[in-house]
């Protein structure tokens, strides 16, 4: 039983129950609720809902409604009776007409229908570097500098600070720049809070200003002088997206490309605004391709979003603020993606920003189903034959179960995405293209083989392209994914240092072929090794099984096409290998191959 929940109903059992307790206590029961508990539990859940409402705490009482929802079954009687609650919620916070908000939930978001509406993400706008601190009163020589009373909300409190910092320090002194900074940033949220995009048209005309003042004073390359770029550009994305326009919005993805670019460079890619820039790009690209219904490029950028996400826990700590931001972007995303949340529109389609950030908070991705009938062995050498039982199951969990046809370019060269393809069935072989249009093949990797992991550790772009052999099964893991992954199984970050330790001495022997063997030896070489880990046996002899030419089978030597024929020329005059019309090679003595190789 969840003890949040028992915790919650005895808060509010009383006459007169503790509302920030019961808030606060709603909310972690949201974040924590799991689908056994809001399936067992849907009345106790739906009373506290209930008693929420009506002690004046509806905003909780949506966040647990709608944490129920994504766990429930959308279809089912328990689906039905959380909508039925949260249209009454609706109704007590004077947000729309219940009939309405049925018939809207009822629907899955479909991409392609309106840019931005019911979009439940949300640009990261901000400063997370050190704060300025806000100014005692002052006085200059025997005069009060006059000051309006101290308010309470945070705009009032740099409202006051930046009337002290102008009279005293005046109106272009940096320390008075960041304080308009930080107000313009404050007054831009409680206008998208609101939803309207007159009001955020406005405070984004003031987040200009103060911007341009800010980079007169402080150079182009400060710090706060990039975070107020960065904020600039997302702010306005969200004001395209407020007015629902996808054209606007793609106008605005070169502000977000730059202000990600300067923060990165001149920041480095750990601080927590150029994590925040990437990510904010990346959702931003996310929503338009999503928008246009290219899910593939979706999903890749939705690792980017991740990325940012974890790096930005590991580098700052879970409960820095601009690490919560990003992973309710996180989430954000997800959801989008996932399509099987409620539809979040709210006044005008949109949905406040408290409210977004309950969704975000509360929404939970699917846990991918494992393949049934996983082979019980691996490949010797490959990562999945090399882990402890325990760490393989875990890391078969991981990601989204994947299937592509034959010759399928499923990692390019030179792209920036992350993630990585553990093989379940298949074979890939991997290649590169270089300036001229050359291509040669590398190597092959087949079933339990990890794919990608270099780029999923180092973040740079992909060394090189990856091509399906025939039908290939596997699961696409994100780079966040995998990094926990390695966090947690210590033997897991061992064997992936000894499968990348293998490859590296593979690439070796094949440079110390050049200089004491042939080239039809070198070709030996490498087809015995490849014959010798992934071959069978049939009557005729022993053959590769993996679809390759004898092109490509040169190019793992480092042979150029015009010398491939005369090697296997070669080959066949020593009786050692015999070639087919087909694509396989046959060998029909292993042992001979390995002397004639010099193995």
């Amino acid at each position: 039983m969840n003890s949040r929940m028992v915790e919650l109903e005895a808060v509010l059992s009383r006459s007169a129950p503790d509302r920030q307790a019961a808030r606060r206590l709603a909310v972690d029961l949201a974040r924590s609720l799991d689908a056994l508990s809001a399936r067992r539990d849907v009345d106790r859940l739906l009373r506290c809902a209930g008693a929420l409402t009506r002690i004046g705490s509806a905003d909780a009482a949506d966040a647990l409604l709608i944490a129920m929802l994504a766990l429930v079954d959308p279809v089912g009687p328990e689906a039905s009776r959380v909508r039925d609650q949260q249209a009454l919620t609706s109704v007590a916070r004077g947000r729309r007409d219940p009939g309405a908000t049925l018939a809207r939930q009822a629907r899955r978001r479909a991409p392609g229908t309106t840019f931005g509406r019911g979009a439940p993400l949300r640009q990261v706008v901000g400063d997370f570097l050190d704060p300025v601190p806000l100014p005692d009163p002052v006085t200059v020589g025997a005069v009060a500098v006059a000051v309006e009373p101290a308010k309470s909300t945070e705009t009032g409190a740099l409202e006051l600070a930046l009337q002290r910092n102008s009279a005293v320090l005046g109106a272009n002194h940096p320390q008075t720049c960041v304080l308009r900074l930080n107000l313009m940033c404050a007054r831009f949220r409680v206008a998208r809070d609101q939803g309207d995009a007159e009001e955020i048209a406005e405070s984004l005309t003031d987040m200009r200003d103060a911007t341009n003042r800010a980079l007169n004073s402080l150079g182009t390359y400060h710090p706060r002088a990039l975070v107020a770029q960065a904020n600039l550009a997302s702010a306005e994305f969200e004001l395209a997206r407020m007015r629902r326009s996808a054209e606007r919005a793609r106008h605005v993805l070169p502000n977000l490309r730059s202000a990600s670019d300067r923060t990165s460079t001149r920041l480095g890619q750990d601080h927590p605004h150029a994590m925040v820039a990437a990510s904010n790009l990346a959702s931003a690209e996310l929503e338009l391709a999503h928008f246009d219904g290219a899910r593939a490029q979706a999903q890749r950028l939705l690792d980017l979003v991740r990325d940012a996400s974890m790096r930005s826990m590991s580098a700052l700590g879970p409960d820095h603020p601009a690490a919560v931001a990003l992973d309710e972007q996180r989430r954000a995303c997800e959801a989008l993606l996932s399509g099987a949340g409620p539809d979040p529109s709210f006044e005008r389609g949109y949905a406040s920003f408290a409210d977004a950030g309950r969704s975000l908070a509360t929404a939970k991705p699917g846990t991918p189903a494992v393949r049934q009938n996983m082979p019980t062995e691996w490949p010797p050498g490959t990562l999945l034959a090399r882990l402890r039982e325990s760490s393989r199951q875990e890391l078969l969990t991981l990601g989204t179960a994947v299937r592509y046809a034959a010759d399928r370019e499923i990692i390019v060269q030179g792209a920036t995405d992350t993630h990585v393809f553990l093989l379940l069935e298949g074979v890939v072989k991997v290649l590169v293209n270089d300036a001229s249009g050359e291509t040669a093949v590398l190597t092959v990797r087949v079933a339990g083989d990890l794919i990608g992991e270099l780029a999923s550790l180092d973040h740079k772009p992909r060394s090189a392209t990856v091509v399906t052999c025939g039908d290939v099964s596997a699961r696409l893991i994100t780079s966040a994914e995998l990094h926990g992954f390695l966090h947690r199984r210590n033997d897991g970050f061992v064997e992936l240092i000894g499968v990348i330790d293998d490859q590296l001495r593979w690439a070796n022997r094949r440079r110390r072929d050049f200089l004491s063997h042939t080239a039809a030896e070198r070709v030996a070489r490498v087809l015995a090794e490849l014959v010798g880990a992934h071959g069978r046996q049939e009557v005729g002899g022993w053959v590769l099984g993996i679809p390759l030419t004898k092109v490509e089978l040169a190019s793992i030597a480092g042979m150029k096409p015009r010398t491939a024929e005369k090697a296997f020329a070669d080959l066949r005059k020593a009786g050692v290998v015999v070639s087919h019309l087909r694509r396989d090679v046959v060998v029909p003595d292993l042992e001979g191959l390995r002397r004639f190789a010099r193995l």
